[in-house]
């Protein structure tokens, strides 16, 4: 995904003159970006994306469709059944307040989520995705704290935290486990909820 600070940046905070470390710090700028991403299972940096969505599943309710991301702006959206629906038609949920979580189909629209022959990935849409357009401060502040933190254990000879996020025998992603205190409370308020629609 996106660093959320710089080699520079993490140079200047750890006091550093010499340009020896910069790959390594570097890495690391990577590493605790992606480590954030995992823990928040989001992430914070805007990218156009095309995702598809099954036509059927928990995830659709009604005229609700409950995205696995968050969503910024919408270039396009087709459903199921090769049409595409139009701006008028659909409500992006919450309303006026991005990042979006859901889609709902206008009551005076007509339409449904439907799809022609197979309904996995059936939909797709198109648009900009990701929880802001640029890291939030504190993001960014955990990315130079966390990345300080890692660059501070390299000679310990032991991995602080796991490399790649574990998952559950369900398959339900699991926060790296032991990020620094200061760290975690800084994540906190930007963890992705969960929403399950209810048939």
């Amino acid at each position: 995904m996106a660093d959320y600070t710089t080699t520079s940046a993490m140079k200047t905070y750890l006091r550093i003159a010499s340009a020896s470390d910069d790959a390594l710090i570097g890495s690391l700028v990577t590493r605790a970006s992606n480590l954030i991403d995992d823990h928040c299972g989001r992430w914070f940096a805007a990218q156009t994306l095309t995702r598809k969505f099954d036509a059927v599943g928990g995830h659709i309710t009604g005229k609700l469709l409950l995205l696995d991301a968050d969503l910024l702006t919408v270039t396009s959206i087709v459903n199921g059944d090769g049409a595409s629906i139009s701006g008028g038609s659909y409500i992006l949920r919450p309303a006026n307040w991005p990042p979006y979580f859901g889609i709902s189909l206008k009551q005076s629209s007509g339409l449904r989520w439907n799809y022609l022959t197979d309904p996995e990935e059936a939909i797709t849409i198109s648009g900009t995705w990701g929880y802001s357009a640029t890291a939030p401060e504190p993001i960014v502040q955990a990315a130079v704290r966390l990345a300080a933190w890692l660059y501070r254990q390299r000679d310990t000879g032991a991995d602080p935290v796991p490399q790649q996020v574990e998952t559950t025998e369900r398959g339900v992603a699991r926060p790296p486990a032991r990020l620094p205190q200061d760290v975690a409370e800084l994540l906190g308020p930007y963890m992705r909820l969960r929403i399950s629609a209810v048939a």
